[in-house]
């Protein structure tokens, strides 16, 4: 029985003896695993071997035998290397997608800038445009008033016997957006504006105004609707002698019931109702 006892003693210490036996196998190999993984992780951090390694420490140990002040210098890079090591942890993992990413949006930058730079020509283009056609503008709307202005000098006074008119420029600084006045100085009355003449010298004012354009730019055919309805004998005998200097290169058809003005027709159209709700035209030739 003792000797059962103690045969089942030293089993248990046995069997202790082999688990601490594993143990220290398991931990020798871990530890031979992480030494022969040291070069590389040397390698893969520092860009040494281990070899680069050694040597460099037996030259700063060295140097530290030659010059103790150097182990101050190794101190100081030793608090370098940690703060660089600091940084680096708070960089983080490095994110492999974002080079892509830096390519796509680089792509799209590129694009809408090129985009940008063709929208910033196109409206140089525009306003280098825009100021072509203002000059060009304003210098004819310039040379067209100061002749509407010379022809109205002249018919105007044929029209009124005597007196003026003109056109005159509410900004004269800003002709691309001023106004334009019709300015009347009729004979033995004061310089005033043509809203505040009678019916008939309006309509004779209305007439030169408009003569004066024709005389400036003369177009194939003239139509007028009773426009001597307004005015008198004596000025409808002034208004048809203008009639006939625009009717030396425009074709003139005139609605009129003035017998004084078909006078001066070359030629007459009538309508007449000889039977009630038939009309019929009439022609007379007067030349």
């Amino acid at each position: 029985k003792d000797s059962d006892e103690t045969i089942t003693e030293l089993q248990g210490k046995r069997e202790a003896i082999q688990q601490k036996v594993r143990i220290l196998e398991i931990e020798q190999t871990q530890r031979k695993v992480k030494r022969e993984n040291i070069p590389a992780r040397l390698q893969e951090r520092y860009h040494r071997s281990l070899d680069e390694h050694h040597s460099e420490l037996e030259r700063i140990l060295k140097e530290r035998e030659e010059d103790p002040e150097s182990e101050n210098a190794t101190d100081e890079l030793e608090n370098d290397l940690e703060i660089l090591r600091q940084k680096l942890a708070k960089i983080g993992d490095v994110n492999l997608g974002a080079i892509n990413e830096y390519e796509e949006l680089k792509s799209r930058y590129d694009f809408l800038t090129e985009q940008r730079e063709d929208l910033q020509k196109a409206i140089e283009n525009l306003h280098r445009v825009i100021r072509k056609i203002n000059t060009i503008t304003q210098q004819r709307f310039m040379e067209t008033y100061h002749k509407v202005n010379k022809e109205l000098s002249e018919v105007f006074p044929r029209l009124f016997e005597g007196g003026s008119a003109q056109l005159v420029l509410t900004d004269p600084d800003n002709p691309l957006e001023t106004g334009v006045e019709y300015m009347i100085h009729p004979p033995g009355k004061k310089l005033t504006r043509m809203s505040l003449l009678s019916g008939g010298e309006k309509a004779l004012a209305a007439i030169a105004f408009i003569f004066s354009l024709f005389l400036l730019k003369p177009t194939a055919f003239c139509l007028m609707d009773e426009i001597d309805a307004p005015l008198d004998d004596a000025n409808v005998h002034r208004f048809s002698n203008l009639l006939k200097l625009i009717g030396e290169k425009s074709q003139i058809v005139m609605v009129t019931h003035n017998k004084r003005t078909m006078e001066f027709a070359d030629m007459l159209f009538g309508i007449t109702m000889e039977t009630r709700g038939i009309s019929k035209v009439v022609s007379v030739n007067l030349q």
